[in-house]
């Protein structure tokens, strides 16, 4: 096993660093790799953070030919034969992450190991403890283990707190985003909470199955819990012409749902602002004066009082938004909200749906909330390709709902389980083409997550890029799990924990392999991921 030496610093070293060096390696120290420093009386904790160098006596850079013939005596001092020391050494930077205190406990540290302290590879129990990694005694929280961890063997299991405090996931296609986000849910499901999982892609499908080309930790849900030694998995749609066979369509009421959200979501296009703030506010007053007379409202009869010659004229309306207090609206902006709301597709399906002949043979049928908050397991809930718009005001109307539910539940203690909510491919929020509309869900998405914990709500937001997600609402997701990446500014932002060179290959990263800035955790990760254990409907 290889045993590093620390070196003297020099005058621009960073006092979180020690320079470590050993005599030309076969088998160099990997990046990420953690050391035991076995200094006096206290040991320290520290993780390579530079890939290995390899010097040369006649070619000393970055050292002086001085500081090199010190390195090289104090090599022969530490056992090395001076004629075994042929013309390359091996230098590392390595970051001092803890002292280990009384029985190995970390602890900040604000001293550093001295010159010519030896350094070994840590053991699986030193580095778990060291860097306070949440511990299982199964594998069902599992999901993934560390690499680049020597012959150490460290699985990583997320706790209730790291679920509580919120998750970043970003990867590109290809990066293994949708196996983790599956053995996230798994994990969720083994801590009794209830999941919900947005399937874009759609990955998701097929959870009832196992994952074949998972070798040890494969493990399918049980159909709408047909098999009740394991965790049930329900598949919901807001498209009624899914073909998940198992799939029930979901609905929600225009009369419950932002009328911001709703607005942008009909007027989406960027030069639609001015309609969509406009049909916002006959929105917000007719549901106000529906509400004054104790009576719901549909879509559909927004659409008819707009269009109707009476209710509809350009006075009644202005009379209905602006009262006896005089305001106009512009004409042309009132004739472009008539016509749109009568093209095809303006106004998502999911919302007031008028009800159809089934001729699957009523295989599916609308349902409400209640299921998908009150019972333990994993809720896939299918969002079409074709409609991003519509993600935003299901997604805003599901949180509202969910907020109310777990408000009660904490309130009163009612054994309601704790719920996970996955939000795959969230750019679509992030990026809406509407200001109005990514406004809205924006601020309506950060103000559910900052509740979240307060409400046992956990949140998993996933995207491609960390850049998609607005810095306010990224400062509140307290872990972040990062897969191939490309633009190094955005992952340095979103990985601030990490020292200088620790990215370099973000780039190139293999599938699976992913850094994990772990809340509670004491230095960044480089994880390789586990295959979902559940089967994915297309590989990632």
């Amino acid at each position: 096993m290889t045993q590093l030496i620390q070196i003297a610093d020099d005058q621009n070293t960073d006092t979180n660093i020690v320079r470590l060096v050993a005599q030309g390696e076969e088998h160099p120290v990997p990046l990420f790799t953690y050391l035991i420093s076995d200094s006096q009386p206290h040991p320290f904790f520290l993780q390579i953070a530079t890939a290995n160098r390899n010097l040369s006596r006649f070619s000393p850079s970055p050292f002086d030919t001085i500081a090199l013939s010190q390195m090289l005596a104090l090599l022969e001092n530490k056992g090395y034969a001076i004629d075994a020391i042929v013309s390359n050494i091996t230098y590392y930077d390595a970051t001092v992450e803890a002292i280990l205190g009384d029985e190995g406990k970390p602890e900040t540290p604000f001293i550093r190991p001295t010159t010519g302290t030896m350094n070994r590879h840590a053991t699986t129990e030193e580095i778990i403890q060291a860097l306070e990694l949440p511990q299982a005694d199964h594998d069902n929280y599992r999901i993934g283990k560390l690499a680049r961890s020597g012959d150490a063997e460290v699985a990583i299991n997320p706790d209730e707190r790291i679920l509580n405090h919120h998750i970043l996931v970003a990867g590109s296609t290809g990066s293994g985003k949708s196996h983790l986000l599956s053995n996230l849910a798994h994990a969720a499901a083994a801590m009794g909470r209830s999941i919900i999982l947005f399937d874009h892609k759609p990955d998701h499908q097929n959870h009832h199955e196992e994952n074949e080309h998972a070798k040890e930790f494969k493990k399918a849900f049980s159909l709408n819990g047909e098999d009740a030694t394991k965790h049930a998995v329900h598949y919901w749609t807001l498209d009624s012409a899914d073909s998940n066979p198992a799939a029930l369509v979901l609905s929600i009421q225009a009369n419950e749902v932002n009328p911001e959200i709703l607005a942008g979501t009909i007027f989406h296009r960027a030069n639609e602002n001015n309609q969509a703030e406009v049909f916002a506010h006959i929105v917000t007053n007719y549901s106000t004066l529906k509400s004054e007379h104790q009576q719901h409202w549909t879509i559909q009869e927004l659409v008819s009082y707009i269009n109707d010659k009476r209710t509809g004229a350009k006075g009644a309306l202005e009379n209905l938004l602006f009262g006896d207090g005089g305001g106009t609206i512009p004409n042309a902006t009132l004739q472009a909200i008539k016509r749109k709301l009568q093209l095809p597709g303006r106004i998502p399906s999911f919302i007031d749906p008028i009800p159809e002949s089934d001729p699957l043979g009523n295989r599916r049928e609308t349902k409400g909330f209640s299921d998908l908050f009150n019972q333990p397991g994993l809720n896939v809930i299918r969002v079409s390709e074709s409609n991003n718009r519509g993600y935003a005001l299901f997604l805003s109307y599901l949180l509202q709902e969910a907020a109310k539910v777990r408000s009660i539940a904490v309130q009163e203690a009612t054994g309601v389980p704790d719920l996970e909510i996955i939000i795959d491919e969230a750019s679509d929020i992030f990026k809406a083409e509407s200001r109005q509309l990514r406004e809205a869900a924006t601020g309506m998405l950060n103000e559910n997550i900052r509740k979240g914990r307060s409400l046992h709500i956990g949140y998993v937001i996933a995207v491609q890029s960390a850049g998609d997600v607005p810095e306010n609402v990224r400062n509140n997701l307290n872990t972040t799990i990062v897969g191939r990446h490309r633009n190094m500014n955005i992952l340095r932002e979103a990985l601030p924990t990490a020292r200088p060179g620790m990215l370099d290959h973000a780039d190139k990263l293999n599938p699976g392999e992913m850094f994990v800035d772990m809340f509670g955790t004491r230095s960044l990760l480089l994880v390789h991921m586990d295959l979902s254990r559940s089967k994915l409907t297309v590989a990632d």
